[in-house]
């Protein structure tokens, strides 16, 4: 095998997977190694969603939200086996958002992404529609939609379309050694293979820095926070196909939704933590989802209820904010010491925008790659 690439990905979550697709498809040879199976961190342990990130309008996060919404489209349209829409109520409290924020916030979430093919949003009767299911003190509500997705079977899809195209992808294989060469990189894993390639990709989200530090040895001036998000699954506690965005008195908000015909996924948390290594819901965490639902559904849960649970770890950019305000959006770190070895740390980032991530990276290193298809063409081709 020709141990010569073009593009050397560390990390085979959503972004590494989306990125392998991206430049396989544009004649590229591409390495991805991941530590362990792709897509079996972060970026299997969201709450399920493609979304727009209605309550990221309260952060001012236009560009972010607008960006997020139009994926969303596109990703409806070449995922159509693993997508489908589904509608959200907010159950409206005198004490939290006042109607016309809501409205406001749901009138831009509506129109921002341009032409859609997915339902605008309405205000809706609580008593009459789903008495059985809120307490009677939620009276007034609102209904909009987002679309649910198997996250893992996303970023699988991605991996085997960079296969049929050419990419060399790696599982349960560890980057040990990165150093720069005349031409490029000279990557070492760990079984002691020495791959050579012109441009290395940190993809490796939450493990972005370890891999700066004891990987590349290199420095970097972005820093991240590490901000744990946990579910609960219980039994299901409604039979509608709709899901539920509940407002808690701390300004977060917890989705409800239906999960595999049979239960209810309920998340997620937001808690700061030190390390990305196997995180697991804590008992605090399994009460403020407890008690989220208590103050809202008429049916009522407690600990035995709980059928399983997940935790997933966020890497987002430090910008020094309360973890709930710190932005979803992601940073491009390009390195370059001299111009035939860049290198490409990618920086926060989700789930729902790394198509956009993936054609924004193929933008950011066009002028270091040889010759190759300068056209974007992962949004009108079905995965």
């Amino acid at each position: 095998m020709n141990n010569y690439f073009d593009l050397f990905i560390i990390g085979g979550g959503i972004n590494g997977a989306g990125i392998a697709r991206d430049a396989s498809g544009r004649g590229l040879k591409v390495y991805l190694a991941d530590k362990g199976k792709v897509g079996s961190a972060t970026s299997s342990w969201s709450s399920k969603l493609i979304h727009g990130g209605l309550r990221y309008l309260e952060n001012y996060e236009f560009k972010l939200v607008r960006e997020s919404l139009k994926e969303r489209e596109v990703i409806t349209n070449i995922a159509p086996t693993i997508t489908k829409p589904l509608p959200f109520i907010i159950p409206y409290t005198k004490k939290l958002r006042s109607k016309l924020l809501i409205r406001l916030g749901l009138f831009l979430y509506d129109h921002l992404g341009g032409n859609t093919k997915i339902p605008k949003s309405s205000k809706i009767n609580l008593n009459k529609k789903y008495s059985k299911i809120l307490n009677q003190k939620f009276s007034v509500g609102f209904q909009y939609y987002d679309v649910q997705v198997d996250d893992k079977k996303l970023v699988e899809m991605n991996i085997d379309d960079a296969k049929k195209l050419g990419a060399t992808i790696v599982e349960d294989r560890k980057v040990i050694n990165a150093n720069r060469i005349d031409d490029g990189w000279e990557i070492t894993l760990d079984n002691n293979e020495i791959i050579k390639s012109k441009i290395l990709i940190n993809a490796a989200g939450p493990w972005i820095n370890e891999v700066v530090n004891n990987v590349i040895k290199t420095n970097t001036n972005k820093s991240i926070r590490l901000v744990r998000g946990s579910h609960i699954i219980t039994k299901k506690l409604y039979d509608e196909e709709i899901a539920f965005t509940l407002q808690n008195e701390d300004n977060r908000i917890v989705f409800v939704i239906p999960y595999k015909k049979k239960y209810s996924l309920i998340g997620t948390t937001e808690v700061e933590v030190k390390t990305a290594d196997n995180p697991s819901i804590s008992d605090e965490e399994k009460i403020y989802l407890i008690n989220t639902i208590n103050n809202h559904f008429v049916k009522q849960i407690s600990n035995e209820d709980i059928v399983e649970t997940y935790s997933g770890i966020r890497p987002l950019i430090e910008d020094y904010n309360e973890a709930s305000k710190v932005t979803r959006d992601y940073v491009f770190d390009l390195n370059i010491q001299n111009k035939n070895s860049p290198l490409l740390n990618i920086y926060g980032g989700k789930l729902t925008t790394y198509r956009k991530l993936s054609e924004k990276v193929m933008e950011v290193l066009n002028p270091h790659l040889p010759t190759h298809n300068t056209k974007n063409w992962t949004h009108s081709k079905n995965l």
